[in-house]
């Protein structure tokens, strides 16, 4: 399948990737996660055939395709801008690559139709474009990257510009429709909940290099080093029993009961949670806290709480 053997590249004197190596599974969806600037762009753009490594290789099903251009390549892009042509109809975007590697227009516009009747628009395909949600068009974005059966499909921030409602609906019919044609999938985003709930595994990027990659629940259970542990789960220092550890806000339970006492600094309302600031010791901590059972409680009172352990799934 897709594999990234030390690869490297450069903008100039920047360096975006510095020997990364990667390999994809069949049929999984992996999700390249990291900040702004980390090099995960870059990394789906060198597996598109958009950019090429200046050292190191790219192999697609045991073939060296580093040097090959994305017509020559079998894979199929969603660009976050979706990139869709808006002088044609629905169907007429979705059947665009088929028109260009020379089907019969009967075969593609049956095959449009097919597809667009998969992702739930068959009623759309003599529609504009521009007349869809975006929600609907993000739908004919993924209808034309799939009915080229690619080997690999590259998904390029697929929801950043969609609202968050959306969002979640549309990763979860992502996710269902990666699973219903074993596809496999690479994704991308910065988004660190969208990266958990949609991946096979999760490859956490930084300055260019992979800082850990494993299943969700590895990478947030797991983190390897502070940046993971504070990128991923929002991660903060104590020092416990005269040890540095990392905890998360879900590792801080407010109970009545609670056998560690401290002052509450700050709360912040989200709606289902509620956050906590928390002074215990001369230390700062952070709860999340359920909003339907937050306790009431004002600024500089006094909190109980509990800790509870990490839970390390190497341990």
């Amino acid at each position: 399948m897709l594999s990234f053997e030390n690869v490297c590249f450069s903008y100039g004197e920047a360096k975006a990737l510095d020997g990364v190596s990667l390999a994809l599974k069949k049929g999984e969806l992996l999700t390249l996660l990291g900040p702004s600037g980390c090099g995960k762009t870059t990394t789906l753009q060198i597996a598109g055939g958009f950019l090429f490594p200046d050292s190191g290789r790219v192999m697609l099903d045991g073939r060296d395709v580093s040097a090959l251009p994305p017509e020559k390549r079998p894979t199929a892009t969603v660009f976050q801008s979706h990139a869709l042509f808006p002088h044609m109809s629905v169907e007429e975007n979705v059947a665009y690559g088929l028109r260009v590697r020379g089907t019969p227009r009967a075969e593609r516009l049956r095959r449009a139709a097919e597809m667009l009747e998969r992702v739930g628009l068959d009623g759309y395909l003599k529609s504009r474009v521009q007349d869809l949600s975006g929600g609907q068009q993000q739908r004919v974005a993924l209808a034309r990257a799939l009915i080229l059966n690619p080997r690999v499909l590259l998904l390029d921030e697929p929801l950043s510009s969609l609202d968050a409602r959306l969002r979640v609906r549309m990763r979860a019919e992502i996710r269902s429709l990666q699973k219903a044609f074993g596809i496999t999938a690479l994704y991308v985003t910065h988004d660190q909940e969208e990266a958990l709930s949609i991946s096979d595994r999760v490859a956490l990027m930084q300055g260019g290099r992979l800082v850990q990659v494993g299943t969700p629940e590895e990478v947030y259970f797991s983190p390897h080093g502070d940046f993971a542990a504070d990128f991923i789960g929002d991660a903060f220092p104590v020092t416990l029993e005269g040890r540095r550890q990392l905890l998360r806000p879900d590792q801080i339970v407010v109970a009545a009961d609670g056998p560690l006492v401290g002052t509450l600094v700050s709360r912040a309302f989200l709606g289902a949670s509620t956050d906590w600031v928390i002074d215990w010791q001369g230390q700062t901590l952070r709860a999340s806290v359920p909003s339907a059972a937050e306790p009431a409680r004002e600024i500089g009172g006094e909190v109980r709480f509990a800790i509870l352990p990490s839970r390390d799934r190497n341990a």
